[in-house]
């Protein structure tokens, strides 16, 4: 027996209309310290290069360029262009354990400042890496922390950004024994400086990163069509192949990135199919042999895939995808 299904699924969701997308307001100052109210599209707003924007409501957006030098969103984002010298193995297990510097012009995440000492961040290849600027310095250093090797295999860890906090932190209510456990992470940093500004009795802002759009899991109900062939093989032959299109529904789930453009998804489907096929053979003078086969079965269809987002416009888009199936019948 022979039972082909061939790829014919045709979604509800091939084209579809995404909802619309949201704006922000929010500002840029350029180099010549000029000032614009502008609206930001939403998006991934830690990553500035994914940043559109645009003056009026009836403008295109446009990305953020060479001349910007400071962006921002409410009391949510804050970034600033600076030249720093900064570890380009930051990412990767080295040999050493001293930072390996280059001197770069970046965009800082400002994560607090108002008081007498800013805290930045930078995120390079999915890991941050944290900056600190003393007011009045222009000089913006960053906090050093480095996974390295020794010659015998074994990994440890260059922690020295405690030794930075605990010499610029200065204040009578904190301890060397406050800096000795520190992660080089946001929530530790952000807690020490908190910390340092009570002691300072001094005001700050911290930026909470918290709006614009981040990886989301999206659940779709489908309904699609389905080609399939019936047919019984034997020595001699094949029996008459009968092909029929079902209808087929399910849901689908898709972890979606923050960019909109890329997804990755799982979706099953139930089928059921029920089909006739005929098999007839001449035997000797004017005696025939005939069969009739019936095939009645439902089954689950699982993909997994990936998809890319064309998007068209502020409401549409279109697709393609490319996925890999499992046909499981079940009775």
């Amino acid at each position: 027996m022979k039972f082909k299904h061939y790829v014919a699924f045709l979604s509800l969701l091939s084209f579809f209309c995404a909802s619309a997308q949201n704006s922000q307001k929010g500002y840029l100052i350029d180099r010549n310290n000029k000032k614009y109210e502008v609206l930001f599209k939403d998006a991934d707003f830690s990553d500035n290069t994914k940043i559109r924007y645009k003056v009026s409501e009836n403008e295109n957006y446009q990305n953020i360029d060479n001349s910007i030098i400071e962006y921002g969103i409410g009391d949510d984002y804050k970034f600033v262009r600076k030249n720093v010298k900064h570890d380009r193995m930051f990412t990767e297990i080295a040999t050493s354990k001293e930072p390996t510097f280059i001197s770069e012009e970046l965009f800082l995440n400002v994560i607090g400042d108002g008081g007498d000492i800013n805290l930045y961040s930078y995120s390079d290849k999915g890991r941050t890496k944290f900056f600190y600027e003393v007011k009045g310095s222009n000089e913006v250093v960053q906090f050093i922390y480095k996974r390295y090797s020794e010659s015998n295999g074994s990994q440890k860890e260059n922690n020295y950004f405690r030794n930075q906090l605990n010499a610029v932190l200065k204040c009578e209510a904190l301890q060397v024994s406050d800096f000795l456990n520190l992660k080089y992470r946001k929530e530790d940093f952000l807690k020490i400086f908190e910390k340092y500004n009570q002691c300072k009795k001094q005001d700050t802002q911290v930026y909470e990163n918290k709006s614009g759009k981040k990886s989301k899991i999206k659940y779709s109900a489908l309904v699609g069509l389905y080609q399939s062939s019936f047919a019984v093989e034997f020595a001699g032959g094949e029996s008459e192949k009968e092909t029929k299109t079902t209808i087929g529904f399910g849901g689908e789930a898709a972890f979606v990135f923050p960019s909109e453009k890329t997804e990755v998804f799982v979706r099953a489907e139930y089928e059921s199919y029920s089909g006739r096929s005929r098999y007839s053979n001449h035997l000797t003078g004017t005696a025939r042999q005939e069969n009739n086969f019936l095939l009645e079965s439902s089954f689950i269809n699982v993909n997994v895939g990936g998809r890319y987002n064309f998007i068209l416009n502020n409401k549409n888009k279109i697709f393609i995808e490319g996925a890999v199936g499992i046909n499981m019948p079940f009775d």
